[in-house]
């Protein structure tokens, strides 16, 4: 596939490594030189400097010949005239832009064939949202994700000293479980990520996650003596009132939660308090401890640093665990820091980063492959699959499957209903399969859903 990704930050690096390495064609712009220099360094791919809406740049790229085009520069309006070009005078058959302004998001009638002729309009703050209101969900759990249209759960969650499950063999779950149906599909020791066998055994310290039907959260909390509570009636605190934070603020508001919200721009937090109706609104240094302190930091069931400053994240969550604060959710935009936070006790983040790349990846993968996210700081993949009629993943017990290496199916949708499987489980045409598995063999887990000719 030929491929041109437009922007060269930390979005467009990571997709053109993606993509690069499954072997596909790809060109790179951006006006940044510097840039483009650590990518041409870094993968093989091609690279083109100047602005990336104008159609002599974009033909020098080879949007002629061009199968997709990946609109992520920073500029909103540049990457929706340069779907237009590469629509109108290259006739790219699909294309994808990177939006972050909600006037935009919030109008999707003005995107389309007929008008600005996008395919998929991805909105990052949109998806780091949706990943934090996921972390409040599950409070208590280190990440929490929804497939199958909120069915089923992956909760990530460390196997604690003296815990039900520390010490145990996987295949001895049962025993703690009881009839409650879970499957744990990767399992982290000494910092490496891995999809577990049978006899691995859970040490503590380690995190794994689980899939299991959200009908049966609440059990599985209660069980291995986690609480589960929904935001309503929570008092959480917010810095940074950006966009991620006040989308997060009014998704909050409307389920109930008691929230307060510290902004350091003045004529932000004016606007803040104007959009938003039970939300109090501070204008103040978020890292000011006087005023975490006035604002009853101690006394918050969540702290949520959501500004656009790494740093500023970083600190104010540290100093909110120091007032005790028992569920703190972590803002990470730059990739050197997803794996130093961990190491100093800041188990929760989001990475606005992680999620766009499996939004735009997701997107385009081959065969009838709905869902896509990232797991462990990007060390694992989860697929949310269909399987067709010519799928060649079907009719065999999952124990006598040749399935990629490090690759385990956790959960299948059938009927509306949640499969836990074990190996005698077969999957079925028109079965959604969740499917965790590493980024070197997604290619592989693709094929086996792809559909064939003989389908139509």
């Amino acid at each position: 596939m030929n491929v041109v990704i437009l922007g060269a930050g930390e979005v467009g690096y990571h997709i053109a490594s993606r993509l690069a390495t499954e072997g596909n064609n790809v060109s790179v712009v951006d006006q940044d030189e510097a840039r483009l220099q650590v990518i041409a360094e870094s993968m093989d791919v091609r690279t083109v400097c100047g602005k990336a809406s104008y159609p002599a740049v974009l033909e020098q790229a080879g949007a002629a010949h061009a199968d997709l085009l990946i609109a992520v520069t920073t500029n909103d309006e540049v990457n929706m005239l340069a779907c237009q070009v590469a629509h109108s005078l290259f006739k790219v058959p699909t294309k994808l832009a990177r939006v972050r302004e909600q006037d935009y998001v919030k109008h999707p009638e003005l995107f389309g064939r007929d008008d600005l002729p996008i395919d998929k309009m991805i909105s990052p703050e949109g998806e780091a949202a949706k990943v934090v209101m996921g972390r409040l969900n599950v409070s208590s759990a280190l990440d929490a994700r929804e497939f199958f249209d909120g069915a089923i759960e992956l909760v990530e969650f460390t196997v604690r000293p003296k815990g039900k499950l520390a010490g145990l063999a996987l295949n001895e779950l049962p025993e703690v479980m009881g009839d409650l149906r879970i499957y744990v599909v990767a399992h982290e020791h000494n910092g490496r990520w891995r999809v577990p066998k049978g006899d691995t055994v859970l040490l503590a310290g380690d995190s794994i996650y689980v899939a299991v039907a959200k009908k049966h959260l609440d059990i599985l909390m209660h069980t291995i003596d986690l609480s589960y509570q929904t935001p309503q009636g929570r008092n959480v605190m917010i810095i940074g009132g950006g966009r991620i934070g006040y989308l997060v603020a009014r998704e909050l508001e409307l389920a109930g939660a008691k929230v307060k919200i510290i902004e350091y721009n003045e004529a932000r937090a004016e606007w803040l308090s104007e959009h938003l109706n039970n939300v109090v609104v501070i204008h103040g240094d978020a890292l000011d401890r006087k005023l975490l302190e006035e604002e009853n930091v101690d006394r918050m069931d969540d702290f949520l640093a959501l500004t656009n400053d790494d740093e500023n994240n970083i600190l104010g969550s540290l100093i909110a665990k120091r007032y005790g604060v028992g569920h703190v959710v972590t803002l990470v935009n730059r990739a050197i820091y997803t794996q130093l936070v961990r190491q100093i006790g800041l188990d929760v983040t989001v990475s606005p980063r992680l999620s766009t790349v499996a939004t735009i990846l997701s997107h385009i993968r081959k065969g009838r492959i709905h869902g896509m996210a990232s797991l462990a700081d990007g060390q694992l993949e989860v697929l949310e699959a269909e399987a067709l009629e010519t799928s060649s993943i079907l009719d065999t017990p999952l124990r006598s499957l040749k399935l990629p290496a490090d690759t385990v199916i956790g959960a299948i949708l059938r009927g509306g209903e949640i499969i836990i499987p074990d190996g005698s489980v077969s999957v079925r045409a028109r079965d959604h399969v969740l499917i965790v598995t590493t980024s070197e063999s997604v290619p592989q887990v693709e094929k086996l859903f792809e559909v064939h000719l003989e389908f139509f």
